[in-house]
């Protein structure tokens, strides 16, 4: 338990360095890792932890890279966005029970369902709170439906890149534990 606890914290920090380095590097806009780890905070690291670390990863590499970024008048909308993201993974894996999935291809199918409902989620929020707090579009129905309309390609480049990471993380997450798995029964038939 203690290997696999270490195992989790490598990951974890692994993940923390790709979301920030990614934030910081020149990128399409919404063409993030951001949503799929907060798939992975919300499924896999309450295995490792407790219950309060999912939501600390995003809210890690959100605060750290604006402030090197810079702030902006929609980060509550955006954290809010990507903390709420953590906890419709929570309850997306459990009400689908993929916990209990004996599958790693299937886990990585519901991860990727996941992030793209997230994607939705985060088009809708976010496009919502600059509509509401901002002055670029008219406070109508008109407005609203102008503002998620001119959305439209950053919600395609949060789609294509929430497949893209997700099979990514989860992959190599998948993968690693399965080496390690492997790894421990070699030892163990050694000794």
């Amino acid at each position: 338990m203690k290997h696999q606890k270490r195992e989790g914290l490598i990951f974890c920090l692994f993940i923390l360095w790709v979301g920030i380095y990614y934030r910081l590097i020149p990128h399409p806009p919404n063409f993030s890792p951001l949503i799929p780890i907060t798939v992975f905070s919300g499924f896999i690291l309450p295995q490792y932890t407790n219950k309060y670390l999912p939501y600390l990863i995003p809210l890690i590499i959100l605060i750290s890279s604006d402030l090197i970024l810079g702030l902006h008048n929609q980060i509550f909308t955006v954290y809010f966005a990507f903390l709420s993201s953590v906890y419709l993974s929570r309850v997306y894996f459990k009400f689908f029970k993929v916990y209990q999935e004996k599958s790693n291809l299937k886990k990585i199918f519901h991860a990727n369902i996941s992030s793209l409902v997230n994607s939705t989620w985060f088009y809708i929020f976010s496009n919502f709170g600059v509509w509401l707090t901002t002055n670029m579009y008219p406070k109508t129905i008109d407005g609203l439906i102008q503002c998620y309309v001119m959305a439209i390609p950053f919600f395609k480049n949060s789609i294509i890149s929430s497949i893209l990471f997700c099979t990514l993380i989860f992959g190599i997450y998948y993968y690693f534990k399965l080496e390690t798995i492997s790894h421990s029964r070699d030892l163990n038939q050694e000794n």
